[in-house]
């Protein structure tokens, strides 16, 4: 797990791009309100772990996004608490 210094925003595509097959704690600075999308943000942490990044993740308060860097992975699931 890498925390990322320094931190700027970026377009989502292009954080996904610069990481291969890791799991990213991205700041949602902005998201498409049409589709609820993030479109940019800033890279908190990235890991290949997902568990790495729940536990940075629960540490931090605001709109965060835990984005694969690549295609969802098939034998994966998502569940979200309402």
């Amino acid at each position: 797990m890498l925390a990322c210094l320094p931190m700027k925003v970026q377009k989502i595509e292009n954080i996904r791009k610069q990481f291969d097959h890791e799991w990213l704690l991205i700041k949602v600075e902005q998201f498409d309100e049409a589709t609820t999308t993030p479109v940019s943000g800033i890279l908190i942490a990235h890991s290949p772990d997902p568990m790495e990044i729940h536990k940075i993740a629960m540490k931090y308060d605001g709109l965060l996004a835990t984005i694969y860097s690549e295609d969802w992975p098939k034998d994966m699931a998502a569940c979200f608490p309402s």
